[in-house]
């Protein structure tokens, strides 16, 4: 339901949220290959940044999916905390490994 009323999202909302979040990951991913592709340390800094970025992204999908569906219930707590700490691990370690890198430039 959405908040404060009684409606349901509609399948045409949920479609959008998927869409953008296809879009979103797609373009992470094009992003962190064109910068893996250029020399030097920041680049691929940048490029493991956006890879982190996809990877919060594919998760945020998944519990997108889960709740959807219906499915997300029969996801055991053991799987659905593995999934968040694999995508706050994705963002912390991308995020510290960026800022080492632009400390030592």
């Amino acid at each position: 339901r959405l908040p404060g009323t009684h409606q349901r999202p509609t399948n045409s909302m949920i479609l959008a949220v998927y869409i953008m979040g296809v879009a979103t990951v797609l373009l992470s991913v094009w992003a962190a290959c064109a910068f893996a592709r250029q020399r030097g340390a920041l680049p691929r800094a940048l490029s493991a940044q956006l890879l982190g970025e996809a990877v919060i992204g594919v998760g945020t999908l998944a519990f997108a999916w889960g709740a959807h569906s219906g499915s997300l219930t029969h996801w055991s707590p053991e799987f659905q905390s593995a999934l968040r700490v694999t995508m706050f691990a994705a963002t912390s370690l991308t995020t510290a490994h960026l800022v080492f890198t632009i400390r030592n430039l």
